[in-house]
């Protein structure tokens, strides 16, 4: 049991440190002043299951693309690694990549390059589209399913012994596609994201206090 739950904090240790040392835009600030742009598309699948099958796009998936940073790939790597370590690690991974993400943009917008996080979603065909400027960029595309599943509430005997606990409300079945890119000016480049090649597949739990009756 320790060790489970040391690997699960040392999956959130990992997130803690941001890599805002590893900022790097020089490419991209000068290929968007010279106008040299490049596009980003790409289409989202879920693979027919049995022949005749028909694949399904993966509508709403959010496709981000932020300068490439390899304190950030490596981060996002390490948690994946360790999301096998235990089921405790496996549940705090998904999670773990969100914020890992979302430091590095608060990163770049502390450093004046809020202009170059850039955002999408998958359409109702499957398909995205960026125009950005040329450079080294990191794409990562993440999908999520709610699905509700609460967990029995505590009893009133329960309640009445032990401290209020956290109970699940439901998940989120999140899968992620992680992508180096080098982008160059006028050229288009292709990506195609399957449910065979998604990068990691996790849970974010949602959970609340236990709500007396």
């Amino acid at each position: 049991m320790i060790a489970r739950a040391l690997a699960a904090v040392l999956i959130f240790a990992s997130v803690a440190a941001a890599p805002d040392a590893d900022v790097r835009v020089d490419a991209q600030r000068h290929a968007a002043a010279a106008g040299a742009v490049g596009t980003v598309t790409g289409h989202a699948w879920e693979e027919r299951r049995k022949p005749g099958g028909v694949a399904q796009p993966l509508g709403g998936a959010v496709v981000t693309l932020v300068p490439h940073s390899s304190a950030l790939t490596a981060q996002l790597e390490g948690i994946r690694t360790r999301s096998r370590d235990s089921a405790t690690a496996y549940r705090a991974s998904a999670r773990a990549i969100r914020l890992a993400r979302e430091a590095y943009e608060k990163a770049l917008w502390e450093a004046g390059a809020a202009d170059l996080v850039r955002t999408s979603v998958v359409d109702t065909t499957g398909g995205f589209r960026v125009d950005l400027p040329a450079g080294p960029w990191l794409l990562i595309v993440t999908r999520s399913v709610r699905v509700g599943k609460a967990s029995p509430r505590a009893t009133k005997r329960e309640r009445e012994t032990y401290a209020p606990a956290l109970r699940l409300m439901g998940f989120s079945a999140v899968s992620v596609w992680v992508r180096e890119l080098t982008v160059s000016a006028g050229r288009i480049e292709e990506v195609e994201l399957t449910d065979r090649n998604v990068w990691f597949t996790g849970i974010e739990e949602e959970r609340t206090l236990d709500a007396r009756p």
